[in-house]
């Protein structure tokens, strides 16, 4: 079929939204939370950015079991120790972001209800609100407790029916609650993990008050199962782990072995989010930690060491050690998934099968080989060879650090450059087989946004997007020699990362700098020699990436409130929103249709949309192409090979390929009742 043709044919799938787009991966993405069910510990829930995700065979497989959650961030996960088919799971929102609160499910987590009657905060009145913490009271079964951010601490005596705050009077101020113990041995006195430190109450959580002299904030809690009066607390201030023998009253601090916090600046101590401790042997603990990777301490936490370290992130979010299996550890980290260990954490491995929820900060073809592509993702580089069907690991010499952004040279497609946060800019001269860094003079290790000289493509931009602490100004590099060396240019973009780079292709001294999310760009007329700043239309939104129609002339802004048109090199601008509460996060030009532009989009707010529109007139109107992608992130789309299937790139979903329903029920396999279903793991 002809190119005309086929965009016709790409145009009506958008109008009739009879497309469906299907991610074979990659896999892993950002896991929050894992729980067991105690009756069944081969049966596990993850909490992720895409709610529930279900495995019935330890971890091996998972499955999307998020009906009416499944576009919240899922913190923690509670099941109940009676019926553990119910269960109920705390959510968190962007700041800024109304709060969903809490949902309960009771068949297995298929299907999911909000259970929010009463989560009020009693000073403010806002409800629903950000859950980070949630208990079954052992000792009394129908009562939970939830622990909420920013505000009380709530319990329930009915099965989450209805919520009443327990902290009003004290603590309704920025608390933080996170993690609850219940005193085997006192039905009476319950401990609570928050930003106040560790609270008590001595009467069954009627009355709370600050208990012990550690003097920190508390984040994560977890008892010696063996011993009532020892428990172990971590800190996300800096300060790390802590002990206490006598049930909270006296704390120390038990950090040997700990590594400092590697984007402190090696100020402070790791950030410390899950404790665990192993029920057959307690003197052995797992510390999760923000940063820092999985630590574990054989000696009762006297010494620790870290472990886990074929791992692909370092950000691990919780640790689980199996119920009854106390061989079996299970560690969920943000961007690379699940990772599994049978062997008491000596080794670990990805356990991530059906979990295409991988973090996709840009995507790269290769125009040789159009079946051939490159994913940067939070947890390194990943190639499919054969158009998004399957994906492989493709980080020989990458270290471990999220990969932020992804450039191919023109003419040279197997020749990529990588930008880390956090290990700095890396070259592959062999389609990412290998990979060695590229960054003398590039003083900086955060590096967040690449682009080429189209017309000289040894010429390249990289921007930086590093901590910043008042003084250390982000910056935009020069290399002339492709890469091999770097100059700082001129622009000190102060506390303003720059998270994408942009070089016009009719005239290439100009390039463009962007802060995701300013009302504003820097630019630069000389090839970086100078820099100005460039303020835009407030109607627009925050700008989120910059693109110029082939001609130079036309410039496109994505931006928060859509996607915004300047004819006159940015002095006016016209916005056209491409859907309801739609962010616009990258764009697509035709070559051979400059007036045709797809758009890829996320949600402004949670309940707003996201996913792919196309634009038949440059721009003036939009259209959703396919279905599958309205919650998810679009953050790269590709036309591949140009003028065929359509494929995006997701924060959060994976790369997906717009497949037409004939050719999505021609390769689905039929079911035992003779109907087509919906293939859950990767082919």
């Amino acid at each position: 079929m002809a190119a005309a043709g086929i965009l016709a044919a790409l145009t009506r799938t958008a109008a009739g939204q009879t497309g469906i787009w299907t991610s074979g991966g990659p896999l892993g993405g950002n896991v929050y939370c894992v729980a067991a069910d105690p009756s069944r510990p081969a049966t596990l829930y993850a909490g992720t950015d895409q709610g529930v995700y279900k495995s019935d065979d330890g971890g091996t497989t998972w499955r999307a079991s998020n009906l009416g959650i499944s576009s919240y961030r899922v913190q923690t996960i509670a099941i109940d120790p009676v019926s553990p088919t119910t269960l109920y799971v705390g959510t968190i929102t962007p700041a800024g972001v109304e709060s969903v609160g809490i949902f309960k499910s009771t068949d297995g987590g298929a299907t999911w209800a909000d259970d929010n009657v009463g989560l009020i905060d009693p000073f403010t009145g806002a409800s629903p609100l950000d859950v980070e913490g949630l208990a079954f009271d052992p000792r009394h079964p129908g009562t939970i407790w939830a622990g909420t951010r920013f505000s009380e601490i709530f319990e329930s005596t009915d099965g989450g029916a209805t919520w009443i705050a327990r902290t009003f009077g004290g603590f309704n101020i920025a608390l933080e609650t996170s993690a609850f113990r219940f005193d085997p041995s006192n039905a009476s006195t319950i401990l609570a993990a928050s930003s106040f430190g560790l609270l008590r109450s001595t009467d069954g959580g009627a009355n709370w008050d600050t208990y012990g002299n550690a003097g920190v904030s508390f984040f994560s809690l977890a008892p010696d199962p063996s011993s009532p009066a020892t428990l172990y607390a971590g800190n996300t201030g800096g300060s790390g782990i802590f002990k206490s023998t006598d049930g909270g009253a006296h704390w120390s601090a038990i950090n040997k072995g700990l590594t400092v916090n590697q984007g402190s600046g090696g100020t402070f101590l790791p950030l410390v989010v899950a404790l665990s401790v192993d029920p057959s042997k307690p003197s052995t603990l797992y510390a999760a930690t923000y940063g820092n990777g999985l630590f574990q301490s054989s000696d009762g936490g006297a010494n620790w060491t870290s472990i886990g370290g074929v791992m692909r992130s370092f950000f691990v979010w919780t640790v689980l050690i199996a119920p009854g299996q106390s061989s079996t550890v299970y560690a969920g980290t943000l961007g690379a998934g699940v990772y599994l260990s049978l062997d008491t954490a000596r080794t670990f491995s990805p356990a991530n099968t059906g979990l295409n929820l991988a973090v996709v900060n840009a995507l790269v073809s290769d125009a040789a080989s159009p079946s051939t592509l490159y994913a940067a993702a939070s947890d390194g580089v990943w190639k499919s060879t054969d158009g998004t069907t399957s994906w492989q690991t493709a980080n020989n010499g990458l270290p471990v650090a999220p990969v932020a952004a992804l450039v191919s040279r023109p003419g040279s497609p197997q020749t990529l450059f990588a930008g880390t946060r956090g290990a700095g800019l890396f070259k592959s001269l062999d389609g990412a087989s290998t990979w060695t860094a590229s960054a003398q003079g590039l003083a900086d290790s955060y590096v967040s946004s690449i682009a080429i000289d189209p017309s000289a493509s040894s010429t390249l931009y990289a921007g930086t997007s590093h901590p910043y602490n008042g003084t250390n100004s982000q910056r935009v590099f020069k290399s002339v020699d492709g890469g091999a060396t770097w100059t700082q240019t001129s622009l000190d973009a102060q506390g303003f990362s720059i998270t994408f780079l942009a070089v016009n292709p009719a005239r290439t001294s100009q390039v463009i700098g962007v802060s995701q999310g300013s009302i504003g760009y820097f630019q630069s007329l000389d090839g970086g020699k100078t820099w100005s700043t460039v303020t835009t239309d407030t109607a627009c939104g925050g700008v989120n990436a910059i693109f110029f129609d082939s001609s130079g002339s036309t410039e496109y802004l994505a931006g928060n409130f859509g996607l915004c048109r300047s004819p006159d090199g940015g002095k006016t601008w016209t916005v056209t929103p491409v859907a309801l509460l739609a962010s616009v996060q990258t764009l697509s030009i035709d070559p051979s249709s400059p007036l045709t532009l797809t758009a890829g989009a996320a949600p402004l707010v949670p309940g707003g949309t996201g996913g792919v529109f196309r634009s038949a007139d440059g721009g003036m109107s939009w259209q959703p192409v396919g279905t599958g992608l309205e919650s998810a992130s679009v953050s790269a789309i590709l036309s591949n090979p140009p003028g065929g299937a359509l494929i995006a790139a997701t924060r959060g979903n994976g790369v997906a390929r717009l497949v037409s329903v004939r050719d999505r029920q021609a390769v689905l396999p039929p079911s035992s009742s003779g109907r087509q279903t919906r293939k859950l793991t990767p082919r």
